[in-house]
């Protein structure tokens, strides 16, 4: 079983989580299921969450996980092409409660992303940079690493950060701190506090706390603040 760089995680474990998530919001009742105590990668109750159906499935075998996995997903597919414009923002059942449809299938959408991007780094198979799905996850990165980095480094309103994203699946995307958020957008500043230029990939590690890509963070290349760029990369992730 090929480790990730999502930690604890083999690429199988991605092909249940995905099973796991995909069955609960098509309105499966999900296996009853205790994790050991003290995992060292689970860091919050998002990430108890996540691991119950992967470590569930962990004893099934594979062939009957992959059976699973194909029948939720061609479920969950037929219910997604019926699924009209004027639905979407009505009021669905998400992970954690109701919230817009809009709003859960946006969540769904960079999650499967995401978790494709880990199982083709695990493979030396890249690809999934270009399309609707990768630019949707980048904008969903931005946006979370603007959160992120309001909480954690708190800089000083009207500063702005500019990330220029570059290959496949690039562009260039600013943070604008207000004092109460960062907020991404796509103006682009004439004189940002300090450019973060990056490709996808290194972007997807960094956001997502990736361990399988130790060099990521050397390969940016900074203009600009250099204090306030490490701070901003001490740790960018966004997600559980």
């Amino acid at each position: 079983m090929l480790p990730t760089g999502c930690p604890g995680w083999t690429v199988r474990d991605h092909v249940a989580h995905i099973t796991d998530i995909e069955s609960i919001l098509i309105g499966r009742p999900r296996v009853e299921h205790t994790v050991q105590e003290g995992l060292p990668y689970i860091r919050n109750e998002p990430g108890a969450f996540m691991e119950i159906g992967v470590d569930a499935r962990r004893s099934v075998p594979l062939a009957n996980l992959l059976a699973e996995y194909r029948d939720v997903t061609s479920r969950r597919l037929t219910r997604l092409e019926k699924l009209e414009d004027s639905q979407l923002d009505e009021m669905g059942r998400g992970l954690f409660g109701e919230s817009k449809v809009r709003s859960i299938l946006g969540i769904r959408v960079f999650d499967l992303w995401a978790h494709e991007q880990d199982i083709r780094r695990a493979l030396s198979e890249t690809g999934g940079l270009d399309g609707v799905a990768a630019a949707h996850s980048r904008e969903r990165m931005l946006i979370g690493a603007g959160y992120e980095l309001q909480e954690r480094i708190a800089p000083s309103a009207g500063t702005e950060l500019l990330f220029d994203v570059t290959g496949p699946g690039g562009a260039l995307r600013s943070i604008t701190f207000d004092g109460g958020k960062g907020r991404a957008g796509t103006a682009v500043p004439e004189t940002p506090a300090a450019t973060l230029r990056l490709d996808l990939p290194t972007l997807t590690v960094l956001t997502c706390g990736r361990a399988d890509d130790p060099g990521a963070r050397s390969r940016v290349v900074v203009e600009g603040d250099q204090n306030l760029a490490e701070l901003v990369l001490e740790d960018l992730a966004v997600t559980p």
